[in-house]
């Protein structure tokens, strides 16, 4: 799939697909005597789903994370407040 694709960004990303995944067999209780192994039909629309979301998540995290150290300090993350924003992230005082 790699090779058809040509996206390997994507494929460097196996946190997401494994959270994705996971959060997709969580979704719906399964019978299948291969459930905990493969996604079924009715898990695939929210494997989708949590690929996309959790994908953003990942892509946000590195825009954030500038000194690429896998965690966001105080500094990366108030220098990301504006681009939270645009984001749509309320950023507002939660205390307020």
């Amino acid at each position: 799939m790699r090779d058809v694709l040509l996206l390997p960004q994507l494929f460097d990303a196996k946190p997401v697909m494994l959270r994705a995944f996971n959060a997709a067999k969580n979704k719906v209780k399964s019978n299948s005597r291969h459930g905990k192994d493969y996604v079924e039909k009715k898990e695939f629309r929210y494997l989708l789903k949590y690929l996309r979301q959790y994908y953003e998540y990942w892509i946000a995290f590195d825009l954030i994370d500038y000194d690429s150290d896998k965690r966001i300090s105080f500094g990366e993350f108030k220098d990301a407040i504006p681009n939270l924003e645009k984001w749509g992230i309320d950023m507002s005082d939660p205390l307020a």
